[in-house]
């Protein structure tokens, strides 16, 4: 029994000075740098999409939205221009869906929405404008933000709108 606890300590010895037993730390390291690396990655692309606009058409009313730099809102951008058919749905926003996976996603919230809010809801592949407030808090990718004109939507019914990227 003693023979057994010797070799058993020998070999751990042997693992520990030959840096076998650190390999913990060599994964620590590498998943930090990736961190550090995906940081930079997100920095840079929110500096690429700053100040990036959409220009949206309904009938004879235009309005512009600034976007956020997310995997939606990049996949949303491929897309453009594009006109979509679009529900008003609940009385508080427009509504395109394009089905559960439509978008993918990167930076979901769940918290309440402004007015004017352009936002991915995923589980039904939703593109929504929201252009009223009732307080509800619903998860969602955010793809952009409408400073003034939404309350056109309001009794509007369904409409073809038109989405294209500004220069």
């Amino acid at each position: 029994m003693r023979k057994i606890i010797v070799l058993a300590i020998a070999i751990l010895t042997f693992f520990v000075l030959t840096g076998c037993g650190g390999s913990t730390n060599v994964t620590q390291d590498t998943q930090q740098s990736s961190n550090a690396q995906t940081r930079t990655e997100n920095q840079k692309g929110d500096e690429r999409m700053k100040g990036t606009k959409i220009k949206i058409t309904v009938g004879d009313n235009v309005l512009y939205a600034n976007l956020e730099d997310n995997a939606a809102t990049r996949a949303l951008i491929k897309k453009l221009p594009m006109t979509l058919p679009m529900e008003n749905l609940y009385s508080r926003e427009m509504c395109y869906r394009y089905g559960q996976g439509g978008l993918p996603t990167d930076r979901l919230r769940s918290d309440h929405y402004e007015v004017g809010d352009i936002a991915y809801w995923p589980p039904r592949g939703s593109l929504v404008i929201l252009y009223k407030q009732n307080g509800e808090e619903f998860e969602r990718q955010q793809i952009g933000h409408i400073n003034q004109g939404v309350e056109m939507f309001e009794n509007a019914g369904n409409k073809q709108v038109t989405f294209e990227l500004t220069e």
